[in-house]
Formats: C-alpha cells, sequence, structure tokens
C-alpha cells in the first residue's frame, strides 16, 4: 500500500502527524508542556507571539495617548482662564478708553491740572504766610517791625465759605 502524500500546508497550519508517546519510569518536566503544546505548530506560535507583541504596543500607544490628552486638557484650560482675564482687562481698558474720551475727563483735567473754572464758580487760593527776608551772612540783625498775628487756616477757609455781609 502506498503512503497517502500529505499537502505541505497541512505540515503548517494544520495537526502535525500523531506519534506515540514513549513509555518512560520517570515523568520529564516538561511532559506536562509537551501535552498543552501537543497539535500546536510553530507558525501558530510565532503569529500568537507577534500578536501579543502588537497587543502590547497598542497599549503603550493609547496610555501614551491618554496621558497626552490630559496634558492638553489641562493647558486648555489655563488658556481658557488667561483669555478670560484678557478680557476682562480689556473690558477695563475700553470704560477707561471711553472715559478719557468723554467731556466730564476733558473738564476735569482743566480743573485740576490746569486751573480753569467754569463761569460762576468761585476760586479760592490758599494764601501762604511769606517767608521772611534771610538777611546776607554778617550783617547786623536788628529787630525789624512786629510781624502781624497768624490766622488759622480753618478761619481763612470759613471766611473764603462764608464772606462775612456788611450791614450797610
Amino acid at each position: 500500500m502506498k503512503r497517502r502524500m500529505q499537502h505541505a500546508t497541512r505540515r503548517i497550519f494544520g495537526l502535525p502527524p500523531r506519534r506515540r508517546p514513549v513509555a518512560r519510569s520517570r515523568p520529564h518536566p516538561l511532559d506536562d508542556l509537551r501535552r498543552r503544546l501537543q497539535g500546536v505548530s510553530v507558525l501558530s506560535l510565532a503569529l500568537g507571539g507577534i500578536m501579543l507583541v502588537l497587543i502590547a504596543l497598542l497599549a503603550v500607544n493609547f496610555v501614551g495617548q491618554v496621558v497626552q490628552a490630559a496634558r492638553l486638557e489641562s493647558r486648555r484650560a489655563e488658556l481658557e482662564a488667561e483669555v478670560a482675564r484678557i478680557k476682562a482687562e480689556n473690558a477695563v481698558l475700553e470704560g477707561a478708553v471711553a472715559f478719557t474720551e468723554s467731556d466730564v475727563y476733558a473738564e476735569r483735567i482743566a480743573r485740576e491740572q490746569l486751573g480753569y473754572a467754569r463761569e460762576g464758580d468761585i476760586v479760592i487760593f490758599p494764601r501762604e504766610a511769606p517767608l521772611p527776608p534771610q538777611p546776607p551772612p554778617g550783617a547786623d540783625v536788628t529787630p525789624s517791625a512786629p510781624t502781624p498775628a497768624r490766622v488759622e487756616n480753618w478761619r481763612l477757609w470759613w471766611l473764603a465759605l462764608v464772606p462775612p455781609t456788611s450791614l450797610d
């Protein structure tokens, strides 16, 4: 009887031919592993190993993507907070620009810095006591005319705000 030829792919992808177990007196340490791997070809093991490596690479890539997404999300939150702060600052500056272009600001600057007054306003100039002239060094100091009594500042303001009325 002729032996039947097996197809080449059967040896690579299919089950290997059965062998009869050899009787041993004591079990070999790898017998359990051999029994488990019985019927598994080298190509199947290689494909399984490649699949495990690819799954590991995909898992590492996924974890990296999750970490990068978390980092980008925190950066986005920081940038949104900065945009809100800049918008608030911009609103304050726009208000300041609107105020400086108004007539109220022009009037305030004219009154405070330029010394202008509106018609009907009473202008009060504070009076300061003049300093007595200093004698040149080496000159004899002789008593001069008596100095007038110093009027308190609040009285000067009172007289400026409430002028005395004459009873003519």
